[in-house]
């Protein structure tokens, strides 16, 4: 069964948090789902952030409010869902379902004061870079565990 701890400390209540693009343009708010914080080693995440992982923090996606520049968000479509980022600096920032209540994940390097906020699992380890490590001390799956997607 997925480890449903959260960041550092045990967190229930709402989650709040403010995240930007890297030049500015586009802020958001969007409250997280406690204790649903991964690191995906899967490709379409290799190739979207050009790098071995995406650390994402699932969201509840009626709580996603532009502060601004939601007219410079891009998406696109890869399988199953939107892929969102800047169009003026190509920020990589959230991942959503067509339906966005029915899934947002945001990443966690653009969400200020990022620092508590940790992964509970690495996912989608088959597709792992031979030389990336992962993160120590949580546990790792093949694929995504169901238990993410309830």
């Amino acid at each position: 069964m997925l480890r449903r701890a959260t960041f550092s400390i045990e967190i229930e209540q709402k989650i709040m948090v403010t995240g930007r693009c890297l030049c500015g343009a586009i802020e958001y708010q969007i409250e997280l789902i406690p204790g649903q914080v991964y690191s995906c080693h899967c490709t379409l995440c290799q190739r979207a952030h050009g790098t071995a992982f995406a650390t994402q923090a699932l969201a509840v996606g009626d709580t996603l409010n532009f502060i601004k520049g939601k007219d410079k968000l891009t998406d696109y479509f890869s399988g199953g869902g939107y892929r969102a980022f800047c169009s003026v600096c190509g920020s990589r920032l959230m991942n959503y379902a067509e339906d966005k209540s029915q899934y947002v994940s945001v990443a966690v390097g653009g969400i200020e004061d990022n620092d508590q906020i940790c992964p509970v699992a690495n996912v989608c380890i088959e597709s792992q870079r031979s030389w990336a490590t992962e993160v120590k001390n949580i546990p790792s799956y093949k694929g995504i565990p169901k238990e993410v997607a309830e």
